[in-house]
């Protein structure tokens, strides 16, 4: 027991000591912040002494700030210290300083004006004096006396100048002097006020695709059949793909918004555009011909050709889903979460109203096809309004313009990319396997099917609307180097998926034997759904964590991890154990939905353990060398712009 109890000592030791080493080599210049400051401020001196225009007059000796250049590490004194945080005001000459600490997110200026280095020590940085590097040799500039700050209030002012609200609200969360209770409940509070307007958006959404499906409904039980068919094959070969491939702004876009370049999610959106429009040309391709594909898997003629008609109206609202989507994950990376929500409340009823009056209306309706054409114009509805926010509202400080660059960096976003969508596609089409597996049990499974199908989906919403807001948190939260909130954060997470799971599973078990009559009068439908909701039930607080657990390795960046997770749970322990339970067995719909219970147990402890054993402060250092990278890459391409057309030169 001593023996293990000073080989502890000893690790502690040996991490205490690689802290101070890494801070020694962070800490470049003393970046001041309050209460510091105030001593500054209050120093007594005049302005004219500050600014050294008094020859003999004595410097007060706190005033200066060390800085030995002969221990740069060459890499760090090449580094772009720009920050978010530290956006220079316009009166300002002076260049930002970088953070004295991983958890301090705001960068100060020093608040006097500059003393000449020439003739001192080049290794000392005099009161008031700026550096810069190009690489080779320090520059030193000077702040103008006007400019500096006589309180402690003007002072914040400075440092506060050109951030977000956003930005303001994480640069106040800084973790260090919070207890563990303390942290918790901030990150509860946090993650519950971001979730609410995501679980209300995806409500919404899914609303758009459900007054298709209602209002067709009333027409015939073809052109319900088509509709719900071209649905499921949308979902498919277009939803899953491009929202799996959107998942890599996840990461990209929440890490590098409260990192030094908060103007590259900019880039990373252009890119998302970009990529899924080129993806959505192969796609566009096997709608147009899908009638052929439902004919060679032996659908009823006039089946297919109505799904294909449903299909072929919608490729002209596709295009704008998609490009919605990326602009949604690119204002929730900016904390921007209710954005959405507000389009969607517009957006809604025009679809309601849409629907009914392109479908049912007996001077213009057109019947069927009037369905997808008032969803694509729906979704081409929410892409303006979301960018007509962004223009008017708020969320265009992550935008930095249209750039060239933005063709550039793809193999870096698809190394997320591709996970991503393995991840989303895997489990998304698991569960149609299950339904279309449930087809072969007879009518009265299948309509159970879809009863327990649209339950599940709608106790889902809150678990979703968790992972969302866990994603952008944990991401912001790395971009900003403060591991120890990100690592409570994901905890936090996880506990709030248990706690709603539990509630989820209580409301089930509750009314298993009513739930089946509020959609069918069948008394067998009914009571096959009392069979199967224990199932579903089982699997609440397992759905959650592997819901939220998806989200925090987004934010992340471990999509692999959660792609490896749900091939092995649903493809590899599912299907198999599925099939034997249902057809072999005849066990029926309950084997078959015993059989997800057991993916979805094993992907959310999966998950769990990855969380749980994540090397938070390694993910940090992952983050800074993708943003470095980026940087550099954008740095290379603004040099060769220059080069080519010096006349565009700044």
């Amino acid at each position: 027991m001593a023996r293990s109890v000073a080989a502890l000592q000893e690790e502690e030791e040996e991490e205490e000591e690689e802290e101070e080493e890494e801070e020694e080599e962070e800490e470049l210049f003393v970046a001041v912040r309050c209460p510091d400051i105030e001593e500054i401020l209050e120093g007594d001196f005049t302005a004219k002494e500050r600014d050294g225009e008094q020859p003999g007059v004595p410097v007060p000796q706190w005033t200066h700030i060390f800085v030995h250049m002969s221990s740069f590490p060459k890499h760090i004194a090449e580094q772009d210290y720009s920050h978010p945080f530290a956006t220079s005001p316009s009166h300002l000459q002076s260049p930002t300083l970088p953070t004295v600490s991983e958890r301090s997110p705001l960068i100060t200026k020093a608040p006097f004006a500059a003393q000449s280095p020439s003739g001192g020590d080049p290794g000392i940085l005099q009161p008031g004096t700026s550096y810069t590097s190009n690489g080779s040799s320090p520059s030193y500039v000077t702040a103008k006396s006007s400019s500096l700050p006589s309180t402690t209030d003007e002072a914040d002012a400075l440092l506060e100048h050109g951030l977000t609200d956003h930005q303001k609200r994480i640069a106040a969360e800084d973790s260090s002097h919070l207890s563990v209770q303390e942290l918790t409940t901030r990150e509860f509070k946090i993650l519950l006020r971001y979730s609410g307007p995501v679980v209300l958006t995806y409500v919404l959404q899914n609303s758009l695709q459900m007054a298709s499906l209602i209002s067709l409904g009333h027409l015939g039980s073809l052109e319900l059949a088509a509709s719900s068919l071209a649905s499921m094959f949308a979902a498919v070969t277009c939803w899953s793909v491009s929202l799996g491939t959107a998942t890599a702004l996840d990461t990209l876009c929440s890490q590098a918004f409260t990192s030094h370049h908060p103007h590259t999610i900019g880039l990373h959106l252009q890119r998302s555009i970009l990529i899924l429009m080129i993806l959505f040309i192969p796609i566009a391709g096997i709608w147009i011909k899908s009638e052929s594909i439902f004919l060679s898997l032996g659908q009823d003629p006039d089946l297919a050709l109505h799904t294909a008609i449903f299909l072929k109206c919608l490729l002209f609202g596709a295009p704008a889903f998609l490009i919605f989507e990326c602009v949604k994950k690119y204002l929730q990376a900016q904390g921007i979460m209710h954005a959405s929500t507000y389009v969607l409340l517009i957006a809604s009823p025009i679809n309601v109203i849409l629907n009914y009056t392109l479908v049912w209306n007996k001077y213009i309706g057109i019947g069927y096809i009037g369905a997808p054409i008032a969803t694509s114009i729906s979704y081409w509805n929410i892409l303006i309004l979301l960018v007509l926010y962004i223009r008017f509202v708020d969320g265009h400080q992550g935008w930095g313009g249209w750039s060239w660059e933005s063709l550039t960096g793809w193999p870096a976003f698809l190394k997320l990319a591709i996970p991503g969508v393995m991840m989303i596609c895997t489990e998304w089409w698991a569960f149609e396997v299950v339904s279309l597996a449930a087809s072969y049990l007879g009518t009265v499974a299948l309509a159970a099917q879809s009863v327990v199908v649209q339950t599940s989906a709608l106790l889902y919403t809150i678990p979703f609307g968790i992972s969302i807001a866990a994603s952008n948190r944990i991401g912001n939260l790395i971009g900003l180097e403060d591991h120890r909130s990100a690592k409570f954060a994901s905890r936090v997470a996880i506990a709030l998926a248990i706690i709603f799971g539990l509630m989820n599973s209580s409301i089930l078990l509750i009314f298993k034997e009513s739930w089946g009559r509020l959609f069918s009068e069948d008394a067998d439908v009914v009571k096959t759904v009392a069979m199967v909701l224990p199932f579903l039930a089982l699997f609440q607080v397992s759905d959650g964590i592997a819901g939220v657990g998806g989200g925090i390795l987004r934010g992340v960046g471990l999509q692999h991890v959660g792609a490896y997770l749900n091939v092995i749970a649903y493809y590899l322990v599912a299907f198999p154990i599925g099939y034997v339970m249902a057809f072999k067995l005849e066990w029926g719909l309950k084997g078959l939905w015993g059989a997800l219970c057991l993916a979805l147990w094993t992907v959310s402890l999966g998950e769990l353990w990855v969380v749980i054993n994540t090397n938070w402060p390694s993910e940090v250092q992952k983050c800074k060398i993708r943003n470095a990278q980026m940087a550099q890459r954008k740095a290379s391409i603004q040099a060769a712009i220059e080069a080519d057309f010096p006349e565009n030169a700044d």
